[in-house]
């Protein structure tokens, strides 16, 4: 913020004008003697105020002055560069798209397996629901959701160490609705998001388009490290920590019981809010996933969100959130300006569904099958990356690769394209959109032998970056 503020000053003093290019963050960072996320935090704070804009490939330069003239009777034109920081996959996305062949093997998609959705027992709890439900429950419903299933949801957060009630449950067009919603109720321009880095894109683009100032976590194998989220606690206090502690989307990281307690005493003790995004709880392999962080809340400052679409199959787009207190009250008012119920008969068949054995049956299944092609995939990447140790994801479909610090993550995209396999780079997965150079290869959709043909030409593309050889 003291950089951005100085840069401002310059802008109002005309050191710099409209149209001036602003010094790259890496040369800016070393002139200066501070970290490069430093200067790229100042940069986007100054665009979220509008006194920047960032252009992919060219640089950041000084935006023309703000209008000061007459409010009214004024045109209105979207802030294109606001906008353009919610794209955070739209680079990512068009190279995918563009690479594209067909016979192409693609380890970049973190999609589920299709051989896993349980269509056929779904089937049958969504005939038994338009035949047994009266019409009544067809009208108009609760903006929180379907009594029973709430009910149903708040079960599964008891097993699990909450303190949860039906009334505590927020039903949600997807988690990525749910994100945006804990977004209108906290967040606005120049607010401080603590995230742990790397995470979930999907939320970073959420959080994007409300122009916020991100705080990166650092972490380790097993997410985030506690004397970080206490130091950038204590030194930034951020309006909210996002956090993902199970299955961690990109690395696979299972949060321990112990830091997640640890956390939400710092978040007490400094008055931060959590959001935590459990989507993939389910899908852990060597142990059972650990209590949430709102196990540990005694005072109502932990949002639990998570997609339930992601266990069972994309297309039922259910999430939800879990929040006590004045917040929850908070969250339910702006779930009802978003749209005001999710679908009541997609609900009262998710309940049917999870309700009965074959959802236990369903989870079961899946784990296994994750689980085999997991330690398939791992051992057949370990002698393809011997410049770092392959870490073996506790929970979820992806596993992250850390780069050789020389090889450019757009080098290390383009090869592999060539050689007819797509990866999903790391950037959009920083909150800053810049870090250690790594891939996401997910392995959740493939065969055994798809995957392996994949790391086989994965292999090939590295052999062709020199300072891998």
């Amino acid at each position: 913020m003291q950089l951005a503020d100085r840069i401002v000053d310059a802008i109002e003093r005309e050191s710099v004008v409209p149209g001036d290019r602003l010094p790259p963050m890496r040369e800016l960072a070393r002139a200066l003697g501070c970290a490069l996320v430093t200067v790229s935090q100042a940069y986007e704070l100054l665009a979220a105020r509008g006194r920047a804009i960032a252009r992919p490939g060219k640089g950041t330069f000084v935006a023309p002055p703000p209008d000061r003239g007459e409010p009214f009777a004024r045109r209105w034109e979207p802030d294109v560069g606001r906008f353009a920081r919610a794209a955070r996959l739209e680079g990512v996305m068009e190279r995918l798209t563009h690479a594209t062949e067909p016979g192409a093997i693609s380890l970049a998609s973190g999609h589920p397996a299709p051989e896993t959705f349980p269509l056929h027992d779904f089937a049958r709890a969504f005939h038994r629901t338009l035949l047994d439900d009266s019409p009544e429950l067809m009208q108009y419903r609760s903006s929180t959701g379907d009594p029973e299933l709430c009910a149903r949801l708040a079960s599964f957060l008891r097993r699990r160490g909450c303190a949860a009630e039906p009334a505590d449950i927020i039903v949600c067009s997807g988690a990525q609705q749910a994100a945006d919603i804990v977004a209108t109720v906290l967040l606005d321009e120049r607010s401080v998001v603590a995230s742990e880095s790397p995470t979930y894109w999907g939320s970073l683009g959420v959080f994007d388009a409300r122009g916020v100032a991100y705080v990166e976590v650092r972490g380790d194998a097993d997410g985030v490290r506690a004397d970080d989220v206490e130091r950038v606690f204590a030194e930034y206090r951020p309006r909210l920590f996002y956090v993902n502690p199970v299955a961690a989307n990109p690395t696979g990281a299972v949060l321990p019981g112990r830091r997640a307690k640890q956390i939400v005493a710092l978040a007490r003790r400094h008055d931060v809010v959590v959001l935590e995004d459990q989507t993939g709880w389910q899908l852990t392999y060597d142990a059972p996933a650990p209590p949430p962080l709102a196990a540990h809340d005694t005072d109502g400052r932990v949002i639990l969100m998570e997609s339930i679409s992601k266990s069972i199959f994309p297309a039922l787009r259910i999430g939800y959130l879990y929040a006590k207190g004045g917040i929850a009250e908070a969250l339910e008012a702006a779930k009802i300006r978003a749209d005001v119920f999710t679908s009541t008969l997609t609900q009262r068949a998710l309940w049917r569904f999870m309700d009965s054995p074959a959802y236990q049956r369903h989870l079961r299944s899946t784990r296994a099958l994750y689980r085999k092609r997991r330690d398939a995939f791992v051992e057949s990447l370990s002698p393809v990356a011997m410049w770092t140790e392959v870490r073996s994801p506790g929970a979820g479909v992806n596993v992250w690769l850390p780069l050789p610090p020389r090889i450019s993550t757009q080098a290390a995209f383009d090869t592999c394209a060539r050689e007819g396999v797509l990866v999903m780079p790391s950037e959009p997965f920083y909150p800053t959109r810049s870090g250690p150079p790594a891939l996401r290869l997910s392995f959740g959709d493939l065969t055994i032998e798809d995957a392996n043909e994949g790391i086989a030409r994965l292999s090939r593309a590295f052999s062709k970056l020199s300072p891998i050889t």
